[in-house]
């Protein structure tokens, strides 16, 4: 990795982080959970990075890929556990992090868990390394608290304006012989429940990417696909686009049906139980470097 590269991924962790740790003050209950988002979002920029995703704000049994809606009356609730996961990038180079805050004494353990396997995990972020030994310890880590590992979703590496790209770390143990290389960029992104371990899709979809561009009939369709060409391949939120909801909603149908677009249903554990998230962005090395610390 050039040190201009290296320089570009550290800035977006320092933004990354600055702004994680801001927002921890503006998660309380009745809190709009799209002031919520704006902030954070606008927050990122004022830095000097740009979102890499919008920003996931996802309750209880929900566990990824909520973000608020244009005209959305969502707030935090007594008794609620809120993931806030943050991504933000310089010239598309990517920093992702997430943290939990738990209004429920109840499962202050499923906190405790993902923060713990996160801890653990990045120790092994080392050139050799196997994704065996790494999800291994995060299921192990997760199962000590009493809580289980949410199995079907991973860890992921990093790539210039790709969010998602190999090697995927689970948070089972996995046979694998993969090998972490030096200066590889991955995210480490454990998830527990008090549920049976496993997410399904919803049928309700927010968040977006482009994935081809094609030709459309509907106007608002080719306003949308000059729209969010601006963000190179990196996903996008219904509410940053620039037409009402009406129009949006009927656009993004065509979109979806013709294959330009791809989506991020919002993903709710299978038995309802509550999920915790904790995420750091690391560079492989001897010693990790952990840009979002």
């Amino acid at each position: 990795m050039d040190d201009d590269i290296k320089e570009k991924y550290l800035q977006a962790g320092r933004i990354a982080s600055q702004v994680r740790e801001e927002s921890r003050k503006w998660v309380f209950v009745g809190k709009s959970l799209l002031e919520l988002a704006e902030q954070i979002e606008s927050a990122i920029k004022e830095k000097g990075g740009e979102p890499a995703f919008p920003v996931n704000l996802s309750i209880n049994d929900i566990s990824a890929h909520y973000t608020p809606t244009k005209n959305d009356s969502s707030v935090i609730k007594e008794k609620d556990v809120i993931k806030v996961d943050i991504g933000v990038h310089v010239d598309g180079y990517i920093a992702d992090t997430a943290y939990t805050v738990s209004f429920n004494d109840k499962y202050n353990y499923l906190v405790d868990a993902v923060k713990n396997a996160l801890k653990e995990a990045i120790k092994m972020c080392t050139p050799g390394t196997t994704i065996a030994e790494i999800s291994g310890k995060i299921e192990e880590t997760i199962r000590s608290f009493g809580c289980n590992p949410v199995s079907n979703l991973t860890g992921h590496g990093l790539e210039r304006f790709t969010e998602h790209t190999d090697p995927e770390i689970p948070n089972v143990k996995i046979n694998s012989s993969y090998m972490l290389k030096e200066d590889q960029v991955i995210a480490i992104e454990p998830f527990a429940t008090s549920g049976e371990g496993r997410v399904k899709d919803t049928e309700t979809i927010l968040i977006f990417m482009l994935s081809e561009r094609k030709p459309v009939r509907n106007p608002d369709a080719r306003k949308i696909i000059e729209f969010v060409e601006r963000f190179n391949g990196l996903p996008f939120a219904e509410r940053w686009i620039p037409l009402s909801l009406f129009k949006i909603r009927i656009a993004l149908r065509e979109l979806r049906q013709r294959g330009v677009i791809y989506d991020y249903p919002i993903l709710k554990e299978v038995s309802n139980g509550v999920v915790a998230q904790y995420e750091h962005t690391v560079i492989v090395k001897d010693k990790p470097i952990i840009i979002t610390e």
